[in-house]
């Protein structure tokens, strides 16, 4: 099969990984092991028959693929080699290939970040709603409200969070990019379900991660930022009137309210205090043992309950993985702070930078390590950066535009 062919089955299977991503969660076990196995599959045969191209800083991405080997087997304080195989594997595939596979579908193939965005929407805007349907009392596939936050079809609260805000983050961009009233009025409606969404779950690390992202994409379109300002206020005003006019408002965990639980002012637990345990009990394990971790599975990175992990993805590589890993997920947050900075000063690649900002923002204050779901977005974003295309014309189509022409 030559490249031209193989691109474009490739570009099949990541659109519908993209459309399943958002609800992979809440699948029966045979489709979720479905759809895991595509990923890491796809990623495995772009490596065998040499699908990959160079991304931004290889050497960071290499580095981290090379010290999840190495933490594999030197992980092993509570643990042995054969457990940290299946983790280790991921996050070999994942941040030690996945960037040169991605990148090389996004060289390969102009359309390839449009409609693997629009299958991405789809998919999430129906978790979003989803979410906005259980904070009203709706039960759907046995989930409902958990202490008033809704997973949607993510099963968990703080995972439909940041996929709603992956989703909010693309339609800002497409909302500055386009005046075709179509493609508007479909924006404008996703944008909206996902902004529900997003308040429905509650989580406050979602909305500081989205507000970090928000803050660097504008930046970067500051030369769009009017657009910006216009549509700020009129999803403000329409977001108002409909929490006015309908009993959505009642049902919702309000930020002030999450505010409120998370430092510790309500009669539950403090979440910021759980953190912190988590903490405070990784880096005691870490300076006992400050080379090798304890394992890389999640039941060997439990943390003081002996059910939670660190909430924050550079404490939890170390504890887990050993010094060579932390060292490597320090790089892809310095990276990213750079490539971040470099898109605000000469105001390029404003959507890719805002989502990795968010992404990485996120990770810093939860259990994101190993999770397909959430490198994915890193992953693509990544390999969009300062891609400049063949076919101008055809790339400068929106996402949603592509889900409504298609």
């Amino acid at each position: 099969m030559n490249p031209r062919s193989q691109c474009a089955g490739f570009t099949l299977i990541w659109i519908c990984i993209a459309a399943v991503l958002p609800v992979y969660r809440v699948l029966p076990v045979s489709l979720k092991l479905a759809w895991f196995v595509a990923v890491l599959g796809l990623i495995s045969i772009s490596l065998v028959l040499g699908r990959v191209s160079r991304p931004m800083f290889p050497a960071v991405w290499l580095f981290a693929g090379f010290s999840a080997l190495i933490a594999t087997v030197t992980a092993t304080d509570n643990a042995v080699v054969s457990e940290n195989l299946y983790v280790g594997a991921q996050l070999f595939l994942l941040i030690g290939v996945g960037p040169f596979a991605m990148r090389w579908m996004v060289e390969r193939n102009v359309r390839f970040t449009r409609n693997v965005g629009a299958a991405f929407l789809v998919g999430q805007t129906l978790s979003s709603s989803a979410g906005i349907l259980q904070v009203t009392g709706v039960t759907i596939l046995g989930s409902t409200v958990t202490q008033g936050r809704a997973p949607g079809l993510a099963a968990h609260p703080n995972t439909l969070g940041v996929l709603a805000l992956v989703a909010i983050l693309i339609c800002v961009y497409e909302l500055t990019q386009h005046r075709r009233r179509k493609v508007i009025f479909s924006v404008t409606v996703i944008l909206i379900l996902n902004i529900g969404g997003l308040l429905a779950t509650g989580s406050l690390s979602s909305l500081l991660a989205g507000a970090f992202g928000i803050l660097v994409l504008a930046v970067c379109i500051r030369d769009r930022v009017s657009n910006v300002l216009r549509i700020g206020i009129f999803i403000g005003l329409l977001s108002w009137l409909i929490l006015s006019l309908t009993s959505f408002s009642e049902s919702l965990r309000t930020p002030a309210d999450r505010f409120m639980q998370v430092t510790g002012q309500t009669s539950a637990e403090s979440t910021w205090g759980i953190r912190l345990r988590t903490y405070e009990f990784a880096w005691s394990s870490i300076s006992r043992e400050p080379l090798f971790g304890v394992g890389l599975s999640p039941e060997r990175g439990v943390t003081f309950d002996g059910i939670t992990v660190a909430h924050n993805i550079f404490l939890r590589a170390w504890f887990q993985g050993g010094l060579l890993l932390a060292i490597s997920v320090a790089l892809i947050i310095g990276a990213i702070a750079i490539v971040a900075l470099r898109s605000m000063w000469i105001g390029e690649s404003g959507l890719a930078a805002g989502l990795l900002v968010a992404m990485m923002g996120f990770a810093l204050t939860s259990a994101f390590f190993e999770q397909p779901d959430y490198w994915l977005p890193v992953l693509l974003a990544w390999a969009s950066l300062g891609h400049i295309s063949r076919e101008p014309q055809q790339a400068n189509v929106s996402p949603v535009e592509a889900g409504v022409t298609t």
